[in-house]
């Protein structure tokens, strides 16, 4: 049985903002770390139909991933089923809603199958594409008939009271200035990552998480070792263990060299694990 584990987030982490793909290195990572028994989970802001193929099923020699964390933790999967989903109330759906509906800021509902918007605004397109993804246009009323797990509101940070002001069972969690997560007030990717641990019988010493955002802090602080991506913004960095390099600069490659998950397989590292990665906070 697995005493290892590794969770990754997506956008910015597995995946590059500026190629919308894997970098090569990383997918050379992640076949090593399933050749060393490390298991592997994607921890996504995603729903799993908004993933790219090669991360649901794996390409070429990467047989693909152990299991999703999807929709900021609300919905956890393996090969099994489903182990963990947690929807957002529908009395908060619908009053978020009706707030937005006075035009002040755009929302999209994300649902396991749809991630759909009443109205695409210029924040929503500029959503499309920094992640590569498109979103259907339908009316609200389609989030009235479905359980939402997270939904995405377009808003300045400095007006999220409002959000809270008409709510009851939601939080709010950023990646991003131009929206924020809406998930129920009992998720997040932290308790998508207990259930996994649970699930599988992993103590938390044993597992990495990799992310980039403020949606990933409590994945960060969730686990043995957090690592930030050498570009995640502040708020990843402060709070994790390990800073590695870039998405596009190797930076999962050198971080799972530097922690000892990995060899040096592709000979980039010079040798010296200490010299592989940005910082690491915990003189590992």
């Amino acid at each position: 049985m697995a005493d290892r584990i590794a969770f990754f987030d997506v956008d910015g982490t597995l995946l590059s903002f500026r190629t919308h793909s894997m970098p090569e290195t990383t997918r050379v990572a992640l076949r090593e770390l399933r050749k060393n028994d490390v298991l592997i989970y994607v921890a996504s802001g995603r729903a799993l139909f908004q993933l790219p193929r090669a991360l649901r099923e794996g390409e070429g020699d990467f047989p693909g991933f152990d299991g999703f964390i999807c929709n900021s933790g609300q919905i956890c999967l393996d090969d099994r089923g489903i182990f963990r989903m947690t929807a957002l109330d529908p009395a908060d759906v619908r009053a978020i809603t009706e707030q937005s509906m006075d035009g002040s800021y755009d929302i999209v509902y994300m649902t396991a199958d749809r991630a759909f918007t009443p109205r695409h605004g210029d924040l929503v397109r500029r959503a499309e594409e920094n992640a590569n993804v498109r979103f259907d246009e339908d009316s609200p009323e389609e989030a009235y008939r479905r359980p939402v797990f997270q939904m995405n509101a377009f808003i300045a940070p400095e007006d999220e009271h409002r959000i809270l002001e008409v709510t009851d069972n939601v939080k709010l969690v950023r990646w991003t200035e131009d929206f924020a997560d809406i998930i129920p007030a009992d998720g997040g990717k932290d308790q998508g990552v207990l259930a996994v641990l649970e699930h599988h019988g992993i103590d938390r010493s044993g597992a990495y998480a990799f992310g980039d955002g403020g949606n990933d802090v409590s994945m960060l602080n969730a686990v043995g070792c957090g690592v930030a991506m050498g570009n995640a913004d502040h708020r990843a960095k402060a709070v994790a263990d390990v800073i590695t390099t870039s998405v596009d600069d190797a930076g999962i490659y050198r971080a799972c060299v530097h922690l000892g998950l990995i060899d040096d397989v592709l000979g980039i590292c010079g040798g010296d694990r200490t010299y592989t990665v940005i910082e690491d906070k915990g003189g590992r």
